[in-house]
């Protein structure tokens, strides 16, 4: 669950960042959605003024980094908002 508020109750000033990833493509079988949702939240957030990476079928090592790089920018001060949407782990075929 993703909350989203009003722009008006985050300051003007204030850095406004988000990492979104939308995984579809999975071993054993595709999801339909994640990718769709993934798009969508980066377009809301991008309207309520947040600078918004979107990363779509991400591997390990991608999101691992751009994590990462999530996790720096915010040092720097400011709102920052991570959505995934995906399995959360997939196990012997079984996705869970």
């Amino acid at each position: 669950m993703v909350l989203i508020y009003p722009s008006s109750l985050i300051a003007a000033t204030e850095r406004r960042t988000a990492l979104v990833i939308g995984n579809s493509n999975y071993a054993d079988g595709r999801l339909k959605n994640p990718v769709n949702d993934a798009t969508d939240i980066a377009a809301a957030l991008k309207k309520l003024g947040f600078t918004v990476t979107l990363r779509t079928d991400a591997d390990l090592r991608v999101m691992k980094d751009e994590i990462d790089k999530f996790g720096d920018s915010l040092k720097k001060g400011g709102v920052g908002l991570f959505f995934f949407a995906g399995h959360g782990v997939q196990f012997g075929g079984n996705n869970y």
